[in-house]
């Protein structure tokens, strides 16, 4: 099956007004109800779009926007698309193309196969430019049908990990490390070298293990350190040492055609909640936390 013969050109708009993403969801809903029988249309249909993004966001870093309706008693899938000349924002991330996705409750592998699909596409910036300035949704059709994009592609990391990623220098201070865990809210840093090349990662346990004498591991119970300045050793060493001091060099990572399956199979087994994802030729190109997986898998 091609992503082409999903599509209804009846429920692909092109959009210069300035909407809200409420508005948008109406645009959509209205074709789709128009050309389908789904036993939710109207005002329902569009509160259930919307309760659905206050679970989890639905916008992924490419500008695109994959809202989703799982219903009881239709045994389709529906897809409708909005070109917008002028971006939702999804908390921060300007979309300009918003794919609805109605299916029903029995076909999870159909949809994330769609949305890996979907966002394959997204991240083609001369194909997307094209298909937002298509004259009307007949156009876009014809232009995906003859690039005949399958959908039988199990998702895989490279559609959901974090591309954006926050890496640091080996030779970076801890107190680099420490502004950088601050001001990105983060729990782990990716270490890579000047050419970008995965060479292990630092975590905030190791960073606070500074702080704590050889000795206190030792022991079995430290409840008497109640009037120890707390982690005294730390700001001690804070200028003194570097990121490559402490960090992990053995760190297993993952790849960006692992499976998600295999993915969750990893982070239990390790007992890991983040992973680097490196590339063949040991690049860093992205990082996958279990909350990434939850959201944009689980709870799509």
């Amino acid at each position: 099956m091609y992503l082409s013969n999903l599509l209804d050109p009846r429920a692909i708009i092109h959009e210069s007004r300035i909407l809200n993403r409420e508005q948008v969801y109406h645009e959509l809903a209205e074709r789709i109800c128009k050309h389908n029988r789904l036993p939710v249309c109207g005002n329902a249909l569009v509160q259930q779009i919307l309760l659905r993004d206050t679970q989890s966001s639905t916008a992924y870093p490419t500008g695109i926007a994959i809202p989703h309706i799982r219903m009881d008693g239709f045994a389709d899938t529906v897809v409708g698309m909005a070109f917008l000349q002028n971006p939702l924002d999804y908390d921060g991330t300007k979309v300009h193309w918003v794919c609805l996705i109605i299916s029903d409750k029995s076909s999870s592998n159909l949809y994330l196969n769609l949305v890996a699909a979907l966002l394959r596409l997204s991240k083609d910036a001369a194909l997307m430019d094209a298909l937002l300035n298509a004259h009307d949704g007949f156009h876009v059709v014809q232009r995906l049908k003859a690039l005949q994009i399958p959908i039988k592609k199990e998702i895989t990391l490279s559609d959901i990990m974090i591309t954006d990623v926050v890496s640091i220098a080996p030779d970076a201070k801890l107190s680099d490390l420490s502004a950088l865990l601050c001001s990105r809210n983060l729990s782990f840093v990716p270490v890579t070298d000047e050419h970008g090349r995965y060479l292990g990662e630092v975590n905030i346990l190791r960073f606070l293990k500074v702080g704590v004498p050889d000795y206190l591991m030792m022991l079995d119970n430290v409840s008497f350190l109640r009037s120890y300045e707390p982690l005294e050793k730390l700001f001690e060493q804070e200028g003194i040492l570097s990121v490559k001091d402490i960090m992990s060099r053995d760190e297993e990572y993952l790849k960006p055609d692992t499976s998600i399956p295999e993915a969750v199979f990893e982070m239990i087994q390790h007992h890991k909640r983040f992973y680097s994802v490196v590339d063949n030729s040991g690049i860093l190109v992205g990082v996958v936390t279990a909350m990434d997986i939850f959201r944009k898998v689980i709870k799509a």
